[in-house]
């Protein structure tokens, strides 16, 4: 609970990771049938860029800063760099619970979690007056477990914790064979960050055995080498259920992301493809 994401709003990670869910909600909604989202890990829901927090690590000038001074061609970037700059003209950086708020249709759902109670009352008058949309304030686990299935029965649930637990992967291991009991055609996003100690494989392999599970894809952005030593080296996104053209889509555009916020490297692969 001493994890404050201000510090962090705005930076190469929340770029990466945001564009990953604009896409994937934009292609949920090609149908008419309404969608539920739940993000477990909410946050605030709006940053202000310009706060003492925010200007003492100033991680959003390599992420929001260097993404915004670019022109780009390719029209995933352009779209979510449009979806941006009302915010950024405002020294503000939207979070994924208010991203997700911004694109509900009418017949769309978002359950928006946080657990740090500064935090929620910042949530809560962030996404007042939006449709459809419920704050809640229990462990992130505990509000997937209880939402799913969705009377939707279709949609995304984001999963992105702050990794301040040593055993995390572990608990996202044991969590996942119970999501997919519940709600085996959801699609899960779960971020992760990446650092030379750290090992993601146990959760990959979770992943593989999960019954039912299909189309498990992972991309990984790398802001520094992977084995730089006791450093926040890049991040990755790994999707189960990933809706169709999203892998592409982000191979399309991963030269033009990774040249635009000086990246190491943007590569992707599916763990398992049907």
């Amino acid at each position: 609970m001493n994890y404050r994401h201000i510090y962090h709003a705005g930076n190469f990670a929340d770029i990466f990771k945001h564009l990953i869910l604009n896409m994937t909600l934009g292609y949920l909604q090609n149908k008419e049938k309404g969608l539920f989202a739940l993000d477990a890990f909410a946050g605030c829901g709006l940053y202000a860029l310009n706060s003492e927090q925010a200007q003492k690590t100033r991680e959003y000038s390599e992420g929001a800063g260097a993404f915004m001074n670019i022109d780009f061609s390719n029209p995933d970037l352009a779209g979510f760099q449009a979806i941006l700059k009302p915010y950024w003209e405002q020294s503000t950086y939207p979070g994924s619970p208010l991203l997700i708020a911004d694109k509900l249709r009418d017949q769309d759902r978002l359950l928006a979690n946080e657990l740090h109670p500064e935090d929620l009352q910042t949530l809560k008058k962030t996404l007042y007056g939006f449709k459809n949309v419920k704050t809640l304030h229990i462990d992130a686990y505990d509000s997937i477990r209880g939402a799913i299935p969705p009377v939707e029965k279709r949609g995304v649930i984001l999963i992105d914790p702050p990794f301040e637990r040593k055993d995390e992967f572990q608990t996202l291991a044991r969590q996942m064979p119970e999501w997919m009991k519940r709600w085996a055609t959801g699609c899960y996003m779960i971020w992760y960050p990446i650092k030379a100690e750290s090992s993601m494989h146990e959760i990959f392999d979770a992943a593989l055995g999960l019954e039912n599970a299909h189309r498990i894809w992972i991309s990984e952005f790398l802001m520094h080498p992977r084995n730089r030593r006791d450093s926040f080296n890049g991040c990755g996104v790994m999707m189960i259920n990933t809706p169709f053209q999203i892998p592409e889509r982000v191979d399309a555009l991963s030269a033009s992301l990774c040249t635009a916020l000086h990246g190491h490297e943007i590569s992707s692969q599916w763990l398992k493809e049907d």
